[in-house]
């Protein structure tokens, strides 16, 4: 008798779902299910509170003149274009409240639960670090964060923003900036940074927690050096000078994590 392919499929779901891995997946997602309510609170929340602050934050990005080359105009094309950016820009912050929240809610729960730590080890999850480690981790995260945005607000922005009024003034053309794409291209670089900087610490708990072998990132420099500038070229203007000035600080960052990792015990 042949087995037919929804059945072999059941069949399937039915033996991962009585792995430990099955079983994890199951209380990780009974876990969504009793926090779901209050995830969408938070991320109420965070659009009612973040609104306001998109505005403040708008005021400030606008009055830095680092940021507006001479001769430059920023114009507002829509009437309800400023109502919608700060919308957008508060939506982007509930997302990152509701995705810290996840993760704490999910690590404190593995913590907790012995049951889950169980599971864990049977899947073969490297262990939960402990809290001292954890707050370090964090600090130094915000820490990388915080680098980052300063390399990018007073020093790349100016430079690519200069170089592009500059490039378009070459053919004669009147530089007007629509409101909504500069702030879209600040924050796109901006985002590209706070994440690019924390390749060092990605870097060093992928080494400690043995994750990942020094001589796989050695050996695999040249493919992870074309994945940098690839993320380069989709965070900048499409030119090489914008390109290196994006992926270089990655790549540099990346160095030093190998390096800090040899001299560390």
């Amino acid at each position: 008798m042949t087995v037919s392919g929804t059945d072999r499929l059941t069949r399937d779901l039915e033996s991962l779902l009585a792995s430990p891995q099955g079983e994890l997946i199951n209380s990780l997602s009974e876990l969504v299910r009793t926090r779901i309510r209050r995830w969408a609170v938070l991320f109420f929340v965070g659009m009612a509170v973040g609104y306001p602050v998109a505005g403040r934050a708008l005021t400030w990005i606008v009055g830095q003149e680092q940021l507006v080359p001479d001769d430059v105009s920023i114009v507002i094309l829509q009437p309800l274009e400023i109502v919608i950016l700060q919308l957008r820009l508060a939506a982007h912050l509930a997302i990152a409240l509701v995705a810290i929240a996840i993760s704490v809610e999910a690590t404190l729960a593995v913590s907790r639960n012995e049951e889950l730590r169980a599971r864990m080890g049977e899947v073969d999850i490297p262990a939960i670090p402990g809290l001292a480690k954890a707050v370090l981790t964090v600090v130094a995260g915000l820490a990388l964060a915080a680098a980052g945005l300063v390399y990018v607000i007073h020093f790349l922005l100016p430079l690519l923003l200069e170089y592009l009024h500059a490039d378009a003034a070459s053919i004669g053309a009147t530089t007007t900036w629509q409101l909504s794409a500069w702030i879209g291209f600040i924050a796109g670089l901006s985002l590209g940074a706070v994440v690019g900087f924390q390749v060092p610490l990605v870097t060093l708990v992928a080494l400690r927690g043995g994750l990942v072998k020094r001589e796989d990132l050695t050996t695999y420099r040249r493919h992870l050096y074309f994945a940098g500038f690839v993320v380069g070229a989709t965070l900048s203007p499409p030119d090489p000078l914008s390109m290196f000035l994006v992926a270089g600080p990655m790549l540099i960052l990346f160095e030093v994590a190998l390096l800090f990792d040899r001299l560390l015990p």
